[in-house]
């Protein structure tokens, strides 16, 4: 066997190695006590929608919270991760967005702008 088909035998069996690695990895999955809290501290009436990675079952949305409030969602337990999207009430479509990716604690975000330039910005609890 030439070294070029030995490099790409090796890389082969590498890439295989690192695939099983990856498979066979357990998630993390979230306690069901941890959770995402949402302070609206913007101008405008807010939506937010809560995708959560491996519990795509779970997804909801909160909508049409008012200016001054804060509201949490619990990780479901099987959740490994989630993808909040932030948008103005009536309309669906996210003008800001987030994503979690450690279900094993708590995790608070902000509301702040206006209707022209909301943002979502993640604060510490």
């Amino acid at each position: 066997m030439n070294n070029r088909r030995k490099g790409l035998l090796g890389l082969v069996t590498l890439g295989v190695t690192c695939l099983s690695i990856v498979a066979l990895t357990p998630a993390a999955h979230a306690g069901t006590d941890n959770y995402i809290q949402i302070t609206h501290n913007a101008g405008f009436v807010a939506n937010t929608c809560f995708n959560w990675r491996d519990a795509e079952n779970k997804n909801y949305c909160n909508n049409a919270r008012p200016v001054g409030t804060s509201w949490k969602a619990y990780f479901p337990a099987e959740a490994t991760g989630a993808m909040i999207d932030l948008s103005i009430w009536p309309g669906y479509t996210a003008k800001a967005s987030a994503v979690v990716t450690d279900t094993n604690r708590n995790h608070c975000f902000e509301i702040s702008g206006s209707a022209l330039n909301p943002t979502l910005l993640e604060t510490g609890c």
